[in-house]
């Protein structure tokens, strides 16, 4: 199992990523989040998770463990839909994109990436009735959000965390 690793994680970006179109490297590392779900419902949560990110593929890719509750959290407030899934962002130099992946049980979800000013704006692949949103980026914090539409117009914020930077 160690050549596996090995393998798989990189130290480091590859050249085949151009320094402006490097949009998730700034998030290799091990973060903590607060996870507001259901924002304006009744019966809205707040759970504690973790978010470790990864350079892999030969530097070619950036992949993440998400994880909610984090692993600790879930001894004391284990969540009906607890959460441990991983996503993969591969650069693609043909559409200065970058194509993603998203898994977890029972779930699969593709998406592409592209920077919008400030922000990175992952958008389902399909019906292109969801977007998440990285913003108010900083070297020790960021904000994601999930964003939904019923009509392709109108967007509502039903989900957000909001992330820091773990200490070494």
């Amino acid at each position: 199992m160690n050549s596996f690793g090995t393998a798989l994680i990189a130290s480091q970006k590859s050249a085949v990523i151009p320094e402006e179109q490097n949009l998730f490297g700034q998030f290799v590392g091990d973060w903590d989040f607060d996870w507001y779900d259901r924002i304006g419902a009744h019966a809205g949560r707040h759970v504690k998770g973790e978010w470790i990110f990864a350079w892999v593929l030969e530097g070619t890719a950036v992949q993440d463990l998400f994880i909610c509750p984090s692993r600790e959290e879930r001894l004391v407030n284990s969540q009906p839909d607890n959460e441990y899934g991983t996503t993969i962002r591969i650069y693609n130099p043909k559409t200065c994109a970058w194509d993603i992946f998203y898994g977890c049980t029972g779930e699969a979800t593709r998406l592409e990436a592209r920077k919008e000013d400030d922000k990175i704006v992952l958008t389902e692949i399909g019906d292109k009735k969801m977007k998440w949103i990285f913003s108010e980026i900083t070297k020790d914090s960021f904000r994601w959000q999930c964003d939904d539409t019923e009509d392709g117009l109108t967007w509502k914020t039903y989900r957000e965390l909001f992330a820091v930077r773990k200490k070494r």
